[in-house]
């Protein structure tokens, strides 16, 4: 497993990448300006892009009503996500099981996810 960034270096890392993106300039000509060699700039952005940033949420709640939650328990329900993959939650699927699925499915992915 790749060791995590110092989180001090990672922070100017990232603000350094920041300046780049509204700069305007290539990549060799802003490393030669802020005195980087162009390959630690691509290691320092696949890394920190790599990274699971420490503020991203492991979880987010998602909120039903209850004709949605009695539906759902019926028939099952799918989970699209990014990339276009579906998951599909069978009907016999236990409220514990649907939870910690889609936890799984939230923390694996890390973004926003619509039932």
């Amino acid at each position: 497993m790749a060791r995590l960034p110092d989180p001090q270096l990672a922070r100017q890392w990232r603000e350094r990448l920041d300046r780049y993106e509204h700069s305007g300039l290539t990549v060799a000509k802003f490393c030669e300006v802020e005195g980087y060699s162009a390959a630690s700039f691509y290691q320092w952005r696949r890394k920190l892009r790599d990274e699971k940033s420490p503020g991203d949420p492991a979880f987010i709640p998602v909120q039903f009503d209850a004709s949605e939650l009695s539906c759902a328990a019926r028939r099952g329900f799918e989970v699209d996500l990014p990339g276009g993959a579906t998951v599909k939650v069978p009907p016999d699927a236990t409220t514990v099981e649907r939870r910690e699925l889609i936890a799984d499915i939230v923390q694996a992915t890390a973004v926003e996810v619509t039932l």
